[in-house]
């Protein structure tokens, strides 16, 4: 069957494409299904059981196909060129595209590429082994949902006299919004304790930190939380400024479906600009 499928793997130094020759792929496994581990709870003369909690497990990979080559020398070569992309402990990108759809998975390298001869001597196979750590595949770039921005209406060459004229542009007033996970704080004066809340869930994030004019702190939760400040191409580490003593902050996470959000601020609301990024995450591909 005729198939559009391409596989691009990077480790943000070398890219390769194994779906184009001389590279092929014959079989991939773990791109689809994910497996989720559910523990569960049994009380003696129960029929059944409880369902205590319910997580979702790192993805093994593989995929393995071929390599054609016209010379041994050359076959040398195109080996090295996959052996460049799997390097043990190095983050490695996969990139599916199929049916106009591309989507993206991170993975570590489980063991380095595998090669065997095969009863043509021009071909070779080899055999790649992965896991992903974050399982769920995402979007190729993120969705922006601006919470709070500031809305031009129209502009044209002007000369306004001191202390006269006109308002030709609005903040837009919009403090809660739908969203379907970074966070982040422009401020366009001054701010003080900027803060962000979950009208859902009513778990809140508050930091303790006065912003000026131009400034930014951007919030980002997964694997890895981190709060950092830029300000005239200066970036901080900002996550000394969360509201431990106020209690109930928590780095936000966004929930499938519509989440409901407000933003604010202790002062200088109006001056706030909110926004989140997000990505679709799937299952499999």
């Amino acid at each position: 069957m005729v198939t559009d499928r391409k596989i691009i793997v990077s480790n943000g130094s070398t890219s390769l494409e194994l779906t184009s020759m001389p590279f092929a792929v014959e079989n991939i496994e773990g791109f689809d299904r994910i497996e989720v581990q559910n523990v569960t709870s049994q009380g003696w003369d129960q029929d059944g059981a409880a369902l205590l909690n319910s997580y979702v497990l790192p993805r093994d990979m593989s995929i393995s196909g071929k390599i054609k080559a016209d010379t041994t020398f050359q076959m040398q070569m195109l080996r090295d060129k996959i052996t460049a992309v799997f390097l043990p402990k190095r983050k490695v990108t996969i990139n599916h595209y199929y049916g106009g759809v591309n989507r993206i998975i991170e993975a570590y390298v489980e063991k380095t590429p595998k090669f065997e001869f095969t009863d043509v001597s021009v071909v070779q196979a080899y055999e790649l082994s992965l896991l992903a750590t974050e399982p769920y595949w995402r979007d190729e770039s993120e969705t922006l949902v601006p919470i709070a921005n500031v809305v031009g209406h129209f502009h044209f060459p002007l000369r306004i006299p001191k202390a006269k004229g006109v308002c030709f542009g609005v903040k837009s007033p919009a403090l809660i919004v739908n969203a379907y996970n970074k966070f982040e704080f422009v401020a366009n004066g001054t701010v003080t304790n900027p803060q962000l809340f979950n009208v859902n869930t009513r778990e809140h994030l508050k930091l303790l930190c006065k912003m000026e004019a131009g400034e930014m702190i951007t919030v980002t939760t997964g694997e890895s939380n981190t709060v950092v400040q830029r300000k005239n191409g200066i970036i901080k580490d900002y996550i000394g400024k969360i509201d431990l003593a106020g209690g109930g902050c928590t780095f936000l996470q966004l929930d499938p479906g519509d989440n409901l959000f407000r933003y604010g601020a202790d002062a200088g609301e109006d001056m706030l600009e909110a926004r989140i990024y997000y990505y679709n995450k799937y299952p499999g591909v």
